[in-house]
């Protein structure tokens, strides 16, 4: 996934996807602004990586 950000110029996306019956991975939907914030598992971690992020400035 990280190369399908990278060709579309994203450093964040929420990745929609679903896992069929054989355990494949399908992408259904690249959101450059998606919310991430109602997964309490990953709400912290997504918060503060893109705190890291927007101070950095950059993905290098």
């Amino acid at each position: 996934m990280r190369t399908l950000l990278d060709r579309l110029g994203l450093v964040f996306a929420a990745l929609d996807l679903i896992v069929d019956s054989k355990g494949a991975h399908h992408l259904v939907d690249v959101n450059a602004n998606g919310q991430w914030a109602w997964i309490n598992r990953t709400r912290e971690p997504i918060t503060h990586a893109l705190a890291d992020l927007f101070e950095k400035g950059t993905t290098a």
